[in-house]
């Protein structure tokens, strides 16, 4: 009984957070349409190597760096999911824990995203200054 209403409590945690960061990202939206002409960005997708009048390494230097973003926001909600979890155990022994295990994991998980973001960057600077 407990571990079904624990289980609901994150659920309703996880969809007010996602209600909340889209609250967040409506400002956004809220671009003048001329703007937002997609068909320009892909026919310099379709051209070729040269994206966008970008060397491909460039451009997936840049997708690289937009995985390793996403990964460290994980990254995030793991441990504020471990925080939820470590003030909502109670006491008990077996749920701390494993709330430290996950935010310890969440850690090392940042520090592991931060150094191959370090390298990304070095190295797609490294070919901007060699290609120009």
């Amino acid at each position: 009984m407990l571990k079904k209403m624990r289980s609901k409590a994150n659920l309703w945690f996880l969809v007010v957070m996602m209600m909340v960061s889209l609250f967040f990202s409506l400002p956004v939206l809220a671009q003048e349409e001329e703007n937002l002409n997609l068909r320009d960005g892909l026919d310099d997708f379709l051209t070729g190597s040269e994206m966008g009048g970008k060397p491909i390494g460039f451009v997936i230097g840049r997708i690289v760096q937009g995985v390793l973003g996403i990964l460290g926001l994980v990254c995030l909600v793991i441990f504020v999911i471990a925080g939820f979890q470590w003030m909502t155990s109670a006491g008990s022994k077996e749920k701390i824990q494993s709330a430290q295990k996950s935010m310890s994991a969440a850690v090392i998980g940042l520090i592991i995203v931060i150094i191959s973001w370090a390298a990304i960057d070095f190295i797609v600077g490294a070919l901007e200054s060699v290609t120009g």
